[in-house]
């Protein structure tokens, strides 16, 4: 996670400050030999934050923080092997390696959050790994859940982000990772998706809420590989976890094999054949090259390597995962989606004009027309994916909108649904270097013209 230098607080107690978002969370640095220095997350733990905390008049301690999440410092890592036993007046003053004397490096800055800080924490349980699971916020001293109803899309984009966790890549309602206990903190949630944490959304108020453990929401973020300042979700500049931090892939040694796992996991379909158009801008984190080879199904498994030398910034447009069948064009047709490497319909119960925009906006095809029903093209094969569709209308992809999950249905191909969009042209604003300056894109005859 990195933060701006306008957004740093550098608070400083004796010879003891964080550096990261407010006064009270952050990297934790030392300053000794008249140079700041950090503190490796070897052995950090409650104990060590609770110490932090205290000697920084912050209360007390919420979360001790790892593998850098407030980002990297810079110049010497001060301590390791820090092992408090939660009472001592100063962190300098508890069990810890001579100053200087470390394994580490800058990828494993521990950090803390405390009680006076302005941001809550949020942690993911019950997942399948670190970055997915049941929502929980921390407030007053105690875990609680945040409810499903309003939960969508843009939520889950700042809880992944919150959480250092990439993409979100999809929603859970009704406890799909076991129910949580004792509060319900959050409820009717509305992010814009630019907020810096899940607690700064619109709410009701924290504790105000008309739901139950039933409906404890949940998230699945792409965890290792990201797209940033993307059009929509399938598009942007590839970026990637690697020891700890992360960092661009450069074009070096890309092709067709990489792309192919990486629009896979993002669950963005297959690659666009042309990817000559767009620039998402370039970054300053460190250039990474990836190399996959055999079956792989996520950037993880693949070669990831640092890459010396310039860097040129690789970025990337997908294909989504849904398509159109036996229409009079490409705007219009029968509604397949892709799911397990295999095509399957999309039952038309629930089926509306605000479930069809979305499906327009996501294969480029303008604003909806007319939401089909009952096969109006033609009978599918194979299976029914989808079913009891309930988009609100501005989600990225029919994937995002609150449904039943994949094959769960009581439908026949008698009623498989269609849409009929504009297909006028789709114009996309991409900023350029100053505020008043876009590059304009157009779709004309399957592809993109300036």
């Amino acid at each position: 996670m990195a933060f701006s230098e306008d957004l740093i607080w550098k608070v400083k107690c004796d010879k003891i400050r964080l550096v990261g978002p407010s006064r009270c969370a952050g990297r934790v640095e030392i300053y000794h030999d008249d140079v700041w220095g950090t503190v490796c997350d070897d052995h950090w733990s409650i104990a060590n934050a609770e110490v932090v905390c205290r000697e920084l008049n912050c209360g007390i301690v919420m979360e001790a923080k790892k593998s850098a999440f407030f980002g990297e410092g810079t110049h010497e890592i001060w301590l390791d092997d820090v092992q408090c036993n939660g009472k001592e007046t100063s962190i300098t003053k508890c069990q810890h390696k001579p100053f200087g004397i470390n394994n580490c490096g800058h990828s494993e800055d521990a950090g803390v959050v405390c009680s006076g800080s302005t941001i809550k924490p949020i942690r993911l349980i019950n997942g399948t790994s670190r970055c997915s699971g049941r929502v929980e916020v921390y407030y007053e001293g105690q875990w609680g859940t945040v409810c499903d109803d309003k939960w969508g899309m843009q939520e889950a984009a700042v809880t992944c982000r919150e959480m250092n966790c990439g993409n979100a890549l999809a929603v859970k309602y009704k406890a799909f990772y076991g129910k949580g206990q004792d509060q319900v903190w959050l409820d009717d949630i509305d992010c814009t998706g630019d907020e810096k944490s899940l607690s700064n959304c619109p709410h009701r108020g924290f504790g105000e809420h008309d739901c139950d453990h039933h409906e404890d929401a949940g998230v699945v973020c792409s965890e290792n590989v990201r797209l940033i300042n993307g059009t929509d979700s399938c598009s942007g500049r590839v970026e990637v976890f690697y020891n700890g931090r992360w960092g661009k892939i450069c074009s070096n040694s890309w092709g067709g094999t990489e792309a192919t796992v990486l629009c896979k996991e993002l669950s963005c379909g297959s690659p666009k054949k042309n990817q000559d158009v767009f620039t998402f801008g370039d970054s300053p984190l460190a250039g990474l090259i990836s190399r996959c080879s055999g079956n792989v199904s996520s950037i993880s498994q693949c070669v990831v390597d640092e890459h010396i030398g310039k860097c040129e910034v690789l970025t990337y447009l997908c294909n989504p995962p849904i398509r159109l069948v036996n229409g009079t064009d490409r705007c219009s047709g029968r509604v397949e989606v892709l799911h397990d490497g295999q095509w399957g319909t999309v039952c038309d119960d629930e089926w509306d004009i605000r479930d069809a925009q979305v499906v327009c906006r996501a294969l480029d095809c303008g604003s909806a027309q007319t939401a089909k029903t009952a096969a109006y093209f033609g009978q599918g094969q194979g299976d029914i994916w989808l079913d009891d569709m309930n988009c609100i209308g501005n989600e990225s992809s029919l994937l995002h909108c609150y449904r039943p999950p994949f094959g769960e249905n009581n439908c026949g191909h008698g009623e498989d649904a269609g849409v009929i969009c504009s297909g006028i042209y789709v114009t996309v604003f991409y900023p350029m270097f100053q505020r008043c300056d876009y590059q304009i894109f157009m779709w004309s005859d399957q592809s993109f013209i300036t």
